[in-house]
């Protein structure tokens, strides 16, 4: 997508743009699109707000990376993140991917078995 902005600026100045899938997703249905690409379960940990920060604060992160992932959680908490937008594919032009594609296409970032080429293989 920042390819297709960047090679025409002009209009997309001062425009705000929702990066999203295909569809509007809560976080158990994004686990269960890890879990299908995945081939094994794979669980979502309501961890309360309090416990996640004190342990994203013990890996000394760079104060605003530490802020920024702390407003992240605080949005994902909220359920802020459970959007749908059109605009990627009305700006690349083609479909946003699912969760569940984008780790199929990925699959040797999501596990350690390097063996494994696709997980119609698992």
């Amino acid at each position: 997508m920042i390819a297709a902005i960047l090679t025409n600026l002009s209009p997309h100045l001062g425009k705000i743009y929702e990066l999203t899938g295909p569809r509007s997703e809560d976080m158990k249905a994004i686990v269960a699109e890890y879990s299908s690409a995945l081939g094994r379960e794979v669980r979502y940990v309501d961890a309360p707000l309090e416990q996640w920060r004190d342990e994203l604060r013990k890996r000394n992160l760079p104060e605003h990376v530490y802020e920024h992932f702390l407003t992240m959680a605080r949005l994902h908490a909220t359920n802020r993140y459970d959007r749908f937008s059109r605009d990627v594919e009305t700006i690349t032009g083609r479909p946003t991917l699912s969760v569940r594609e984008f780790i199929t296409r990925h699959i040797e970032r999501f596990t350690t078995d390097h063996t494994r080429t696709s997980p119609n293989n698992l």
